[in-house]
C-alpha cells in the first residue's frame, strides 16, 4: 500500500472522531479526562469540493461499523465545519499499537468505508495526550 494511503488511513482512525455516532449508539459525550494515559487523535479532513456530507456519511459508518469493533477503540466524534468543506475528527485509541492494527483492517480491506473517505477526502492528522481540562464554572 503507498505510503499516502497509510498515512491517511492512520489519520482517519486516529482523528476518528464520533459524536454523531455515539449518539447512534446512546452515548450523549465523549470522556476527556487529563488523568487518563490514552492516546488521542485529531484529524482535519479536506474533502474535495461538495462532498462534505458523503465524507461524514461515510465515517459515520466506518467509525458505527468498522471501527468501534476494533481493539483499543474508546470513542470518537465527527465534528462539520460551519464555514468550510472541513471534517474534523477526535478519536480516542488505547495505545498506538491500537491504531496500527486498525491501520493494518483498512489497508487489508476490512474497513471499506473508511478507506473510500481517503479517496475524497485529504487528512492531515496529530497524536496528543490530554494536558488539562477546562470546565465551566458553576454558578
Amino acid at each position: 500500500m503507498k505510503p499516502i494511503f497509510r498515512t491517511a488511513a492512520l489519520g482517519a482512525l486516529i482523528s476518528g472522531s464520533l459524536a454523531l455516532s455515539a449518539l447512534a449508539q446512546g452515548f450523549e459525550t465523549a470522556t476527556i479526562n487529563a488523568s487518563d494515559s490514552i492516546l488521542t487523535m485529531v484529524n482535519v479532513l479536506t474533502p474535495e469540493p461538495g462532498k462534505q456530507a458523503e465524507t461524514i456519511r461515510l465515517l459515520q459508518a466506518g467509525m458505527n461499523d468498522e471501527m468501534s469493533a476494533q481493539p483499543g477503540f474508546i470513542s470518537s466524534t465527527i465534528h462539520r465545519s460551519l464555514n468550510s468543506d472541513h471534517v474534523v475528527v477526535y478519536a480516542q485509541w488505547a495505545d498506538e499499537a491500537s491504531v496500527e492494527a486498525a491501520v493494518n483492517v483498512i489497508q487489508s480491506g476490512g474497513a471499506p468505508s473508511m478507506a473510500k473517505v481517503f479517496s475524497i477526502a485529504a487528512p492531515d492528522f496529530h497524536r496528543y495526550a490530554v494536558h488539562s481540562v477546562h470546565p465551566a464554572q458553576k454558578n
